[in-house]
């Protein structure tokens, strides 16, 4: 298979991780560190997370040419449920009873779901409107996080200070200190 160079989620019971390479979505089973492929689409799959059950996976894809959130049941991956109309960058609700997306706008959604041997997903709400930052680098892929109980939430937020100083870079400055 190759290096895993993407770890994006481990289970709550600490018996798997989930892991990307190139557009693949793979699984490794712990102990032993057996990589097996979850999702081998011809599409973009990143921001994959575990339910707290461990019986589903939220991610998101492009594979209609815009991002959207999926859920499939895990390790199957056999079946998959779009979650979103125009979003991405899932993360679950410590008690999977609610799942959260941002919208392409930029607007922080919550989605109702049940969770059991199927998935079912309510209509989802607007939260909030986010103001992101850019990403800093290609490993920079997560712009927010949630509390257990879904009510707080961490979101990289760009800064506008209007009266903040510019850097400056001063190059041989230890030769500037002899002078």
């Amino acid at each position: 298979m190759g290096r895993l160079v993407s770890r994006w989620d481990w289970s709550r019971d600490d018996k798997y991780v989930l892991a990307g390479k190139d557009n693949e979505l793979w699984y490794l089973a712990l102990p032993d560190f057996q990589a097996k492929p979850y999702l081998q689409p011809k599409w973009i799959v990143r921001n994959a997370q575990f339910s707290p059950d461990t019986k589903w996976v939220a991610y998101s894809s492009n594979e209609t040419g815009n991002w959207e959130v999926y859920v499939s049941p895990f390790p199957s991956g056999t079946s998959k449920w779009q979650v979103s109309r125009g979003g991405g960058e899932p993360r679950w609700r410590r008690d999977g009873k609610e799942l959260f997306y941002l919208s392409a706008e930029g607007k922080m959604m919550a989605v109702p779901v049940r969770l059991g041997t199927s998935f079912e997903a309510g209509s989802p709400v607007v939260l909030f409107q986010t103001h992101l930052r850019q990403p800093i680098s290609a490993q920079d892929v997560f712009s927010y996080d949630v509390s257990s109980d879904g009510q707080r939430f961490l979101v990289n937020t760009k800064v506008d200070e209007p009266y903040a100083a510019p850097l400056s870079i001063i190059l041989h400055w230890a030769s500037e200190m002899e002078k």
